[in-house]
């Protein structure tokens, strides 16, 4: 799930005017302020290096092609070239923090991890920043070199190279301060509970994953617009509080494994929810394949049904499963066009 609007203006609209102006999950996780209560990881590499987009390399090709024109037209694509950066060969992945407890969401953390050339990225932001007019000063938190960004109206980000591996992106001087110290080794990680057990269901295999406490969610939830959802929301809620976390994960390769997770409140309760979901995945595998008897349309969800497993993972239950891209296809094809 994105930061909201502010986090994403300042930090990551600071990120890339940075890089304009200029992977192994476990660090990433171990760089993570201990109030942290929602992370998403996005693994580049993985999905650039999957089977399918290897079959597909004209596509890659295109989206390549795409992305430089549109970092040309910004302007920003020689200052990529000065940082010697190319996030098709040097992002390796892409995580995002979001706090809880008491503090703003928006007070969220971003980590990239890749190949990053820290004299390069600041020769290319100085003059980037010195073409803008200014708005960008290299200043030092923690003893490690950092810019300070400050877009109009936002608020100001802190982006700094930590080493050849890591890049950080944040709102908060205490939270950049932290992710230096623990990459150190001088500051220990306490993350909640909650939060490790959820991170036992997802790995740095997988294309993308997120996990995410019960607690941050019904916030952001509170804090959305609500339009004409005020009690799809509130019933949402209601779910909510009977859980203490999410996760879901997708991982592509020749085709595409995905999951659910669910933190329940003791090891019992997840393997009472397993039994429990495998006769509901049982009874509805049942009931769709005697539906396509008279539906061809529907032979595609019930090759998706045939995957599908629940199983308690210590505290958590995890549903998995499998759809090949040429079930997708058949998926989408299906779908109205309206």
């Amino acid at each position: 799930m994105p930061f909201s609007r502010r986090i994403w203006a300042a930090a990551l609209g600071a990120l890339a005017m940075l890089l304009g102006a200029s992977a192994a999950q476990a660090q990433a996780t171990k760089l993570l302020p201990n109030d942290t209560e929602m992370i998403m990881t996005i693994n580049v590499q993985q999905i650039l290096k999957s089977e399918v987009l290897k079959a597909n390399k004209p596509l890659v090709d295109m989206a390549r092609g795409k992305l430089k024109e549109g970092l040309d037209d910004k302007g920003i694509g020689k200052y990529l070239d000065k940082a010697g950066f190319d996030p098709f060969r040097d992002l390796s992945s892409i995580t995002f923090a979001v706090p809880g407890g008491g503090r703003n969401p928006e007070e969220g953390l971003i980590i990239l991890e890749g190949t990053f050339d820290g004299d390069k990225i600041e020769a290319a932001a100085t003059e980037a920043g010195n073409a803008a007019g200014g708005g960008l000063k290299v200043t030092k938190i923690a003893g490690v070199k950092a810019f300070e960004i400050t877009p109009p109206n936002e608020k100001t980000a802190y982006i700094g190279v930590l080493n050849k591996k890591t890049m950080i992106a944040t709102t908060s001087k205490a939270d950049f301060e932290g992710a230096v110290a623990r990459l150190n080794g001088t500051k220990t990680q306490n993350l909640k509970a909650e939060v490790k057990a959820l991170l036992e269901t997802v790995n740095a295999k997988q294309s993308i994953n997120i996990v995410a406490t019960s607690a941050v969610l019904a916030k952001m939830a509170e804090n959305a617009p609500q339009g004409g959802n005020a009690d799809q929301i509130k019933a949402g809620m209601a779910a909510l509080k009977q859980i203490d976390g999410l996760s879901a994960a997708i991982t592509m390769q020749k085709n595409i494994d995905f999951q659910i997770g669910v933190n329940a409140k003791d090891n019992k309760t997840a393997s009472d929810f397993a039994n429990m979901g495998n006769l509901i995945i049982t009874g509805a595998r049942a009931k769709v394949a005697e539906q396509a008897k008279q539906n061809e349309k529907l032979a595609p969800a019930v090759e998706v049904l045939n995957t599908l497993r629940a199983t308690a993972q210590g505290s958590n239950l995890v549903v998995r499963g499998q759809i090949s891209f040429e079930t997708l296809q058949k998926l989408l094809a299906n779908l109205p066009n309206n």
